[in-house]
């Protein structure tokens, strides 16, 4: 049905762009494609699939700006905070009484402010040198700079702005300073932190299979795949998840079809599941 809502000049331009760029668009639901192909028409004020494919094939900045809208990701600290009450109050006591070491994956972490978020949390829970020493995350993405831009750790605030942008964000941590090495409007992520967190350039669909994770977060990444993807992806997580593992999806997200049998809720709200068998 999807597939008849949009003109063959736009088949075509999805079809281009993988040859040209490499990003495979065929993993992709049209409907994010065409909002985000859209949005740079707008840039040259053009409304036809055909003409911005024009532009793109001569461009090589284009191509490159392109690239990165198509992997833009919106993340924040503690983003939906009612879900980090969740793991903070259950999930991660739970793993901590129940494994000496615990493994947790962010897959699709962007500029990893979830990986970090999740670190933070487990050294409030039991304190840097445990955490350290207990805790491994890897936080993953297939989009470098943002790989790049999560290893440096480093966030801008917006300045004279109290209460909004990262400060707000911090809520669930007592004591900024503890993580952060703060300097006007800059929020640097302290090199202690870091040993906790691995980040690594993955895709998730033609990447090395990962495993042996006690939690995986996969938050507002898969809803943009298309359904096949889709299943296929959520068989990959529960092979990547030890028996009991949690699986943290997107608010808007759901299992669907085989998928539901492979998991048992554990917060419906929160999207928070548990592998079984």
């Amino acid at each position: 049905m999807e597939e008849r809502m949009y003109p063959p000049d736009f088949h075509a331009l999805k079809k281009g762009v993988k040859q040209l760029i490499g990003f495979n668009t065929g993993q992709y639901k049209d409907a994010y494609l065409g909002r985000r192909f859209n949005a740079r028409m707008r840039v040259y004020n053009i409304d036809t699939y055909h003409a911005y494919w024009e532009i793109l094939k001569k461009d090589q900045q284009e191509q490159q700006q392109l690239r990165d809208y198509l992997t833009i990701n919106v993340t924040e600290f503690f983003r939906d905070a009612s879900a980090y009450e969740c793991i903070q109050n259950d999930v991660l006591p739970m793993l901590s009484s129940e494994k000496e070491k615990i493994r947790i994956w962010s897959a699709g972490s962007s500029d990893g402010k979830e990986a970090y978020s999740i670190a933070m949390m487990c050294v409030e829970l039991l304190g840097l040198k445990n955490a350290q020493k207990r805790v491994k995350i890897i936080g993953s993405d297939i989009d470098r700079e943002s790989i790049e831009h999560a290893r440096r750790g480093e966030y801008i605030s917006k300045p004279n702005v109290p209460q909004t942008d990262i400060i707000k964000q911090l809520r669930f941590i007592k004591n900024p300073e503890l993580y952060f090495n703060i300097q006007n409007n800059i929020y640097s992520i302290k090199s202690e932190v870091k040993q906790i967190v691995q980040f690594e350039n993955h895709d998730l669909i033609s990447g090395i299979k990962k495993f042996n994770f006690d939690m995986i977060l996969c938050r507002n990444v898969v809803i943009y795949f298309n359904r096949e993807l889709q299943k296929i992806l959520y068989n990959d997580f529960y092979n990547a998840l030890n028996m009991n593992g949690f699986f943290v999806m997107g608010k808007t997200e759901t299992l669907f079809g085989d998928s539901r049998n492979l998991f048992e809720s554990y917060n419906t709200r929160e999207r928070i599941f548990k592998r079984k068998y």
